[in-house]
Order: structure tokens, then C-alpha cells, then sequence
């Protein structure tokens, strides 16, 4: 068994002094004990918080491999439909082209009726959901403007253009005089004079309304063509399409003659805008030779 206590002397042999100390050993122990302690406690505590920073670390970075991914499939398919809109909206640009001298008929007749039915940031994931924001935005203003190519396209179909027959003007739209009565009329129309049995065409797309005998103007034909535009095309000799017949702009419907009050072979050219006459030329009307060239 150890002793409780030990004793150390100390002399000096100059002056002959004696120096007693006693150390009691579990306090010195204890003391020696505390001291290795410290260093050795502080080495464990660094090597837990190392592993435990490095357990943190290994686990946001596993995170952010996840949100990377994310990020990465999000990106690739705002990539795809931003390059199909981008491809959608080329497709409607070129739809939307209009012969200008039919986009300037359009104008002319809207102008002439009621107008016409109109048609970086603070995180990623921030950064994503405003681009997804946009995109169905876009989408919805695709849809719109689809929409309105669509309608203007309808429109320039439907907008009377060019004269329906060869041959020359010989009377006019606005008032003139009557040749079977000498008295001066409003004529709502334009006379084509061209050869007995020459064809007659649809000057737009629409809907053949009527294809009969009509008093003074002969054998008539009435076009619908939407939009409030009707066309009707007079004294002809015979009809090569009946009622209820969908038409194209340069389909024969007929051809021209002299029937009904006709002073000879011509035909009878009506535009008309929300059931008020309109004068055809205005619309940029050439005779189909002449448009030709």
C-alpha cells in the first residue's frame, strides 16, 4: 500500500538550511490526474465535432446533389417547351402574313362597319417557379394570339378581293345615269363588261346563300361570307354552283351573261358590309387579268 504522504527535504549547503515538504499523494494524484485530463479531453471533443461536422457536411451535400437533379430535369423541360413555344410562335408569325393589298381591303372594310370582332433572384427554386409563372403565362398569350391568327386569317379569306371576271369597268359605283331611264340613280355596284359565257369567280371564301332568278338583276348569286360581308354577282347566263355550296376565293360559281335588265353581257359586281353597299374598288378590286399580271 502506498503511503498517505511523502516527505521531501531540501538543503542548502551553503547557508546549512533545511527545507521540509510534505505532498500528500491522492491530491497530487488527483491534480496530476486533472492536468493529462485537459489535453486529452479537448483531443476527443475535436475529433467528435470533426466527425460530427463532417457527418453535416456529407449530408448537404447528398442535399444538394438531390436538388441539383431537380434543378437540372426543371431546367430541361422549361428548355422544351420554352423551344416548342419559341417553335409555335414562329409557325403563327408566318400564318400571319397577309398579302398587303388584302390586309389594306381588311382595313378599308372594317373602317366602312361597326368595328369588326377583336378578336436573378434569392434561390434557385425562386428562380424556377417565376420562369414556370411565365411560361404558363406565355402559354395562355399563345393561345390568345393562335386565336387571333386564326381570326384574321378568317377574315382575309372572307374580305372580297380582285374583281369576279375579266374584263373592263363600265359603270361604277355611286350615282350615275340610268340607261333605261335617263334619270340619274345611285348604282350600288360595279359593271364588269366581258364575253357572253365567261366564267364568273367567288372573289372570297364563304357560303352560297342563294343561286336563282331575281327580278332586274337576272340570274343572281349572294355569297355569305361571314363577318357581315356579302357579295352578289348578277346577270349571268347560267350558275355553276347552287345554294348551301361552301366556295373558295377563284372557284367558278357562274357565268356571265345578259339576263334580267342588262343593256348587254356583263356582271353585276355588289359588295356588301353589314347590309350597307360598299364600293368594291375600294377594296383594291383588279380585274382578274389584271391582278394576274
Amino acid at each position: 500500500m502506498l503511503p498517505k504522504r511523502y516527505s521531501f527535504i531540501v538543503a542548502d549547503r551553503f547557508s546549512g538550511s533545511l527545507h521540509r515538504f510534505t505532498v500528500a499523494v491522492r491530491p497530487a494524484i488527483a491534480i496530476l490526474a486533472a492536468i493529462l485530463a485537459i489535453p486529452i479531453g479537448w483531443t476527443a471533443h475535436s475529433r467528435w465535432s470533426a466527425a460530427t461536422h463532417i457527418q453535416h457536411l456529407q449530408l448537404r451535400n447528398a442535399t444538394l446533389e438531390l436538388e441539383n437533379a431537380r434543378y437540372r430535369s426543371a431546367s430541361a423541360e422549361l428548355s422544351s417547351r420554352i423551344a416548342a413555344v419559341q417553335l409555335a410562335l414562329g409557325e403563327l408569325r408566318d400564318q400571319s402574313i397577309v398579302d398587303p393589298r388584302v390586309r389594306r381591303a381588311m382595313g378599308r372594310v372594317s373602317e366602312s362597319s361597326a368595328p369588326l370582332r377583336s378578336i436573378a433572384l434569392s434561390t434557385p427554386t425562386e428562380t424556377f417557379n417565376l420562369l414556370q409563372d411565365l411560361l404558363n403565362m406565355l402559354d395562355a398569350e399563345l393561345v390568345v394570339a393562335g386565336k387571333s391568327v386564326e381570326a384574321q386569317q378568317a377574315l382575309a379569306a372572307a374580305t372580297p378581293f380582285n374583281l369576279p371576271s375579266d374584263g373592263r369597268v363600265t359603270d361604277r359605283f355611286g350615282y350615275r345615269i340610268d340607261p333605261f331611264t335617263g334619270e340619274r340613280s345611285f348604282h350600288s355596284a360595279v359593271d364588269i363588261s366581258t364575253g357572253y359565257g365567261q366564267p364568273v369567280y367567288a372573289t372570297a371564301d364563304g357560303t352560297v346563300v342563294s343561286a336563282g332568278r331575281s327580278g332586274a338583276f337576272g340570274n343572281l348569286i349572294r355569297i355569305d361570307h361571314g363577318f357581315g360581308l356579302i357579295t352578289r354577282y348578277g346577270h349571268l347566263s347560267d350558275f355553276a354552283t347552287t345554294a348551301g355550296e361552301t366556295v373558295a376565293r377563284g372557284d367558278v360559281i357562274g357565268y356571265a351573261g345578259a339576263t334580267g335588265r342588262a343593256t348587254g353581257s356583263h356582271v353585276h359586281y355588289e359588295v356588301l358590309v353589314n347590309g350597307r353597299a360598299m364600293n368594291p374598288l375600294q377594296l383594291g378590286s383588279l380585274a382578274r387579268s389584271q391582278s394576274a399580271n
